[in-house]
């Protein structure tokens, strides 16, 4: 278990996640502005994700992350130690996502985050404008870790 602040705790579940993922992933919470807000982070493996993956969604193969957003802090009004919720990234599935799109692990693992962590947030994408609105701002963080838009083709090596 890692403390990023008193409010903010990553659990460290699979083993492959080297020191310089979990250094970015600090960087990801802290561009996301988290510092005030409540969220657990497990750094995972395909068959934790898968698992929770069926039993939450329905859907029995893996994923690259998982959101659970706080129902309770999403209905009150935002409290400035409001509990968001809950994210699960996938090792495996991100490593293969990754090479299979030629893209850095780094910046995949950051845009997946931030999509989770947007979610959290209450954004989606169930209809085309809320997915540009989110798109929009996954884009703008990513811009703050120097990190090209992956919905274009110009992404980083």
């Amino acid at each position: 278990m890692i403390h990023f602040n008193s409010n903010i705790t990553i659990y460290l579940q699979e083993p492959r996640w080297s020191g310089a993922e979990i250094n970015m992933v600090r960087k990801v919470l802290k561009a996301c502005k988290l510092q005030s807000y409540g969220v657990s982070l497990k750094l995972s493996n395909d068959k934790e994700i898968q698992f929770l993956n069926y039993k939450w969604m329905g859907k029995n193969r893996p994923t690259n992350v998982l959101s659970f957003p706080n129902k309770v802090s999403s209905n009150k009004m935002c409290l400035k130690r409001t509990y968001l919720g809950d994210i699960i990234l996938s090792y495996q599935t991100l490593k293969k996502e990754s090479k299979i799109g030629k893209i850095s692990f780094l910046n995949h693992m950051s845009h997946l985050l931030i999509h989770g962590i947007l979610h959290l947030k209450g954004y989606s994408h169930e209809n085309r404008l809320k997915e540009k609105a989110m798109q929009k701002e996954e884009v703008k963080i990513l811009r703050i870790l120097h990190i090209c838009n992956p919905y274009k083709n110009d992404r980083l090596p």
